[in-house]
């Protein structure tokens, strides 16, 4: 194919220091103009160079000559424990976090399109007139649910407008579901290590925990299928895609299995996918709900780690539950905020977010690449450093660190962290820590920025913590 032979020639021009490492490319269009190709394939011979190594991107400046560290060895991916759990009740916690760009899993304020959301929202103001003022639909708004109908067609993840149930953020569509599938005192499945956020959801709503191992290639799925034949957990709440806190993926085979799983035992697999349209490959990975056949899947999402965590907006795919998720949403609320609803239909409509999506991919995995290249420069060198391929959070392994001592002295610094132990309703991941890299950590005129500083002070209290 043409751009394969268009790569081939620069990684030959690269090596032999025609083009040297460092020196910014061509723009995609003069790059077009200059071998008499489209656009399309352009972009396509850079994305290729980039998901080898020969080219890096750097966030509103283009690509740039690179040579892939092949003579350096592969990273070294952070131990999982491997261990069979049984239920557990646990108790909820809560220890606030600030604002700090490294605890929280957010973007900067800098990579999202306020001024396009605010004419958005001007928009659908204007133009929904006094009806704006009427109780909005509780399933949602019929504009945004086919807008997102079509916006994740354009994945090859079909369903109807129908299907579709908006809610209040994904943690709110994560609530309803496991409100109608499961009851107090059940089980439910969870990967170990987990969200903070789903451990303090599951312990206000009373059901027990089984905590399944992550391995370096996914989740014990022999594992879960062991209690499901026994009947110990009544559902499964998992993320499959840039998992938060570990960025680790379940592969398609995997997804599918567990899809498969669902069906057979006729247990519910509620996904929080909040992080799917974040991946940094060319092509977004297909959520385990793609695979399921049998309904029990219900699909959760959001906007609030792609567009606006502030605007409170998600929706669940409830597959089976369909019905009973709209009656609880019905008697429960009385549908989500209108003028949002219609700002992010006419944002999405406008193919606004699939723009903004696609370049916020591009950044994230520069940002994530910057925080590895500078925790492996700095960190012990027996740390084990995550490689997500997705998401904007990376999972350290610092043998001999005592998290919590660390994150008591970062937090009388006003540094926000969570230690590995926070992830956990048991006695693990006391050597780990989560840091969020959604914050670049240098300004636009290369000076460093607050997230910079954060995580040069990050380094040196985890050295006074071993």
């Amino acid at each position: 194919m043409r751009y394969k032979e268009l790569a081939e020639r620069c990684i030959e021009d690269i090596q032999s220091g025609r083009i040297p490492s460092g020196h910014k490319l061509p723009s995609l269009r003069r790059f077009a103009a200059q071998n008499e190709v489209s656009l399309t394939t352009a972009q396509s011979t850079y994305y290729l160079l980039e998901e080898l190594g020969w080219a890096k991107v750097r966030p509103q400046s283009g690509f740039f000559a690179s040579v892939p560290p092949s003579s350096n060895p592969p990273p070294i991916m952070p131990a999982f424990t491997c261990r069979t759990t049984d239920p557990v009740n646990h108790d909820c916690y809560f220890r606030g976090l600030g604002t700090g760009p490294l605890g929280v899993a957010s973007l900067s304020p800098d990579l999202l399109p306020l001024d396009s959301l605010e004419r958005s929202m001007r928009r659908a103001t204007r133009e929904a007139g006094a009806s704006m003022h009427g109780y909005p639909v509780s399933s949602g708004e019929p504009l945004l649910r086919s807008a997102l109908s079509a916006h994740f067609a354009s994945y090859d993840l079909h369903f109807s407008a129908n299907e579709l149930v908006v809610t209040n953020g994904c943690m709110d569509a994560v609530r309803t579901a496991i409100a109608i599938t499961t009851r107090p005192g059940d089980a439910v499945a969870i990967s170990s290590p987990c969200y903070n956020g789903l451990l303090n959801l599951l312990a206000l709503m009373g059901r027990k925990v089984v905590e399944i191992p992550t391995v370096e290639n996914g989740l014990d799925l022999a594992q879960l299928e062991r209690y499901m034949q026994q009947g110990l957990v009544q559902a499964g709440l998992f993320s499959s895609s840039h998992m938060n806190p570990t960025g680790v993926s379940l592969s398609s085979e995997q997804k599918e299995n567990l899809a498969v799983l669902a069906g057979k035992y006729r247990v519910p697999i509620v996904e929080d996918d909040v992080y799917l349209e974040l991946g940094f490959q060319r092509s977004l990975p297909m959520p385990v709900r793609y695979w399921d056949r049998s309904g029990y899947v219900l699909w959760c999402g959001s906007i609030s780690k792609t567009l606006s965590a502030g605007y409170r907006l998600g929706w669940c795919l409830p597959g089976r539950y369909r019905k009973q998720y709209e009656r609880y949403r019905f008697t429960e609320s009385f549908g989500v905020n209108l003028p949002v609803q219609l700002a992010v239909a006419d944002f999405i409509g406008t193919t606004q977010y699939s723009r903004h999506v696609q370049g916020l991919r591009q950044k994230l995995a520069f940002q994530v690449a910057s925080y590895r290249n500078y925790l492996s420069s700095n960190l012990p060198d027996e740390s084990r450093i995550s490689d997500p391929h997705g998401g904007m959070v990376i999972w350290l392994q610092i043998p001999g660190l005592d998290s919590r001592s660390l994150c008591r002295m970062a937090s009388e610094e006003n540094i926000a962290l969570l230690g590995g132990v926070d992830f956990s309703t048991l006695d693990l991941y006391g050597d780990c820590v989560r840091v969020n890299c959604g914050w670049p950590l240098e300004s636009k005129d290369g000076g460093k920025t607050e997230a910079g500083f954060q995580l040069e002070r990050f380094i040196e209290l985890t050295h006074s913590c071993r």
